[in-house]
């Protein structure tokens, strides 16, 4: 099959292919080509290279494919490939987290996201392993922070408490981010006391760093936490003021009392 080059010419794609055709089950460099040839024939905004990995804080090459593309992409695939075998799956995650594009790594996390019952049953260790690959808040975050939902971490909540837990406390600062972002979408919608108490830990732990990776995510999880618990977080705030970054504590009274990030 003739071949071509994705954009800016430093990845090839195979050119002919579509998102239902099936792909072989056992030979994951030819399903990484196939994924990276949809990902090199979706629309883009062509970013200039210097500014966008800046902002997302990757060293990796990025096409500008819309997050709702890669979700459709991600979608399409698992319906197409319903019958593969967990091993499949991820030997295919493994690779593509281990992309040289910053799409194929994003394109991992959407996957995970709709790959149901492979996502209820992983080894957490591969997971870890996975975001200890990662590099920049739009990595982690793209597996982080819309998968796991309250019922699937409670129903492994010890697994789940001791993975948190180390992750709060790894020397790579992807992992300790990811040991907030993982929370956010459980505490959005349940206050219950092992999430919140796990939160609160992880909070205490990690608010006194200033890098934007860890102080972003800090806000992020406490402004969540407010849908189910607003009096927790005011008693929060109150207890750590002090210990707090000044934009975290503006961000979060504002959402107390506007409901909005900023005024």
């Amino acid at each position: 099959m003739p071949e071509t080059a994705v954009r800016q010419g430093t990845t090839p794609a195979i050119v002919g292919t579509s998102p239902e055709e099936a792909m072989p089950v056992h030979d994951t460099p030819a399903q990484v080509a196939h994924l990276t040839a949809q990902l090199g024939a979706l629309p883009t905004g062509h970013p200039d290279q210097t500014f966008i990995r800046r902002y997302l804080g990757t060293p990796r090459q990025v096409l500008g494919v819309r997050a709702a593309d890669l979700h459709k992409l991600a979608r399409t695939t698992a319906r197409a490939q319903a019958s593969w075998p967990d091993a499949a799956w991820l030997a295919l995650l493994d690779a593509l987290y281990a992309g040289t594009l910053f799409e194929q790594r994003s394109l991992a996390g959407s996957l995970l996201g709709v790959l149901h019952p492979l996502r209820r049953r992983l080894d957490l260790a591969r997971l870890r392993g996975w975001l200890a690959q990662q590099a920049g808040w739009a990595e982690v975050d793209s597996t982080c922070q819309s998968i796991w939902t309250d019922k699937e971490v409670l129903a492994r909540w010890d697994e789940w408490d001791a993975f948190l837990d180390a992750l709060s406390v790894a020397e790579k600062i992807s992992l300790r981010r990811a040991s907030l972002v993982l929370l956010i979408p459980p505490l959005r919608h349940n206050a219950d006391p092992r999430l919140t108490q796990r939160a609160l830990v992880t909070l205490q732990r990690l608010q006194g760093e200033r890098s934007p990776m860890i102080s972003k995510a800090v806000s992020w999880l406490l402004r969540a936490m407010i849908a189910e618990q607003p009096e927790t977080v005011r008693r929060y705030l109150a207890e750590n003021a002090a210990l707090l970054p000044s934009t975290v504590l503006r961000q979060v009274r504002t959402k107390l009392e506007t409901g909005r990030k900023s005024g």
